[in-house]
């Protein structure tokens, strides 16, 4: 999810708020099936639904619930992320506290990293023996740090301090760059120390990474949201978002743009093939779906919220990085979602039902 299943009480509140107007597109037929797209199905809070759908292109054949099929039991509750790493994969279970470990292609298990995780998000291959998640602890940031695990005995070893509510990372140049979502910093860390070597002020609730075709990083900022006692938004001290370009190699911001508005939180950052675009959804703070926008990185001026490259809300995005096709998934958590996906253009292409909540897709 978004945010934190200690928003659960909100965000169940407002699910319903997160309809979508019906797609004219067809709908792809579930076939059973292998290859080669992963959906991550994020599952309603505290229902152990979340799970791992598996979608070929080339036939549009569509397996769900993929590691239960093969496993017997659930996935976990919110299934917030998924990497890969050795021919295996790594699925965080945020609100169960673990992480489900398979191999590939099969998606058997084998294992579960499961102590000293409190609020996982995020898990990132570091070496062939090593890998970093970011764990939240509960919605005040009070675990806010890194565990490490050995990918070998899927065991915690140790952890690394952050900055507050630490979410996706990224390892470039020798160094793992961590968006601290709580606060306005990037922690920058030697992987080979697991030490923190710097730094850096950013903008208001960084919250995803990407690195474009002449290695410049590229850093989303969401802009600091304020709620008031009644969980509605109050736009009069909520921050907008800012989108801050790296200089890894000098350990330096580059450059800063602010966003015009403040009404959407942009979020969720990705290249397309060429890594010369960028693309992202601005998401509405109560109901966490938003349209997406495409800005080139070579453009001046940051895109007008008035003016989506795709105008539906979505609550996952994903771009195959060999076609360039563009992957959304809608955010109602009623029973099942919809997988959607576009072209390049961003014309629809077609759809298909997932699981609950799909929040991003792996592609292997």
């Amino acid at each position: 999810m978004r945010f934190s299943k200690y928003l659960a009480i909100s965000l169940l509140a407002v699910a319903g708020l997160a309809s979508c107007s019906p797609d004219d597109e067809p709908v792809v037929a579930p076939v059973q099936d292998a290859n080669n797209v992963f959906v991550i199905n994020e599952g309603n809070v505290g229902r152990s639904n979340g799970s791992i759908s598996l979608f070929n292109p080339a036939n549009k054949a569509l397996s769900l619930d993929l590691f239960r099929a093969v496993n017997g039991r659930e996935t976990g509750d919110v299934v917030q992320h998924m990497a890969i790493a050795n021919n295996r994969a790594y699925l965080v279970a945020n609100n169960s506290n673990k992480i489900e470990v398979v191999s590939l292609p099969d998606f058997r298990s084998v294992g579960v990293v499961r102590s000293r995780l409190k609020g996982p998000r995020y898990f990132l291959p570091v070496s062939a023996t090593r890998g970093y998640v970011t764990q939240w602890g509960d919605y005040t940031g009070s675990a806010s740090r890194i565990k490490i695990i050995d990918l070998g005995t899927l065991a915690v070893v140790d952890s690394i301090d952050t900055g507050l509510r630490p979410e996706r990372l990224l390892l470039l140049n020798g160094k793992v760059f961590v968006a601290n979502s709580g606060s306005n910093t990037l922690t920058v860390i030697d992987p080979a120390t697991n030490r923190v070597t710097s730094t850096l002020v950013v903008g208001d609730a960084p919250n995803s990474l990407a690195v474009d075709k002449n290695g410049l990083l590229w850093v989303l900022c969401g802009g600091n949201v304020v709620y008031t006692p009644t969980f509605d938004v109050d736009y009069t001290t909520t921050t907008p978002g800012k989108l801050v370009s790296v200089n890894a190699a000098a350990g330096a911001v580059a450059g800063t743009r602010t966003f015009g508005s403040n009404r959407l939180q942009p979020t969720d950052l990705h290249l397309s093939p060429a890594g010369d675009q960028l693309l992202f959804r601005a998401a509405d703070a109560m109901t966490y779906t938003g349209p997406v926008f495409r800005l080139g990185i070579a453009d001046a001026a940051l895109p007008a919220f008035t003016a989506p490259f795709i105008r539906r809300n979505l609550y996952g995005l994903g771009v195959d990085p060999n076609t360039g096709v563009i992957y959304g998934g809608t955010g109602t958590f009623l029973g099942t979602d919809k997988m959607i996906r576009y072209q390049s253009s961003g014309a629809a292409l077609d759809s298909a039902a997932v699981g609950a909540g799909p929040n991003g897709f792996v592609f292997y």
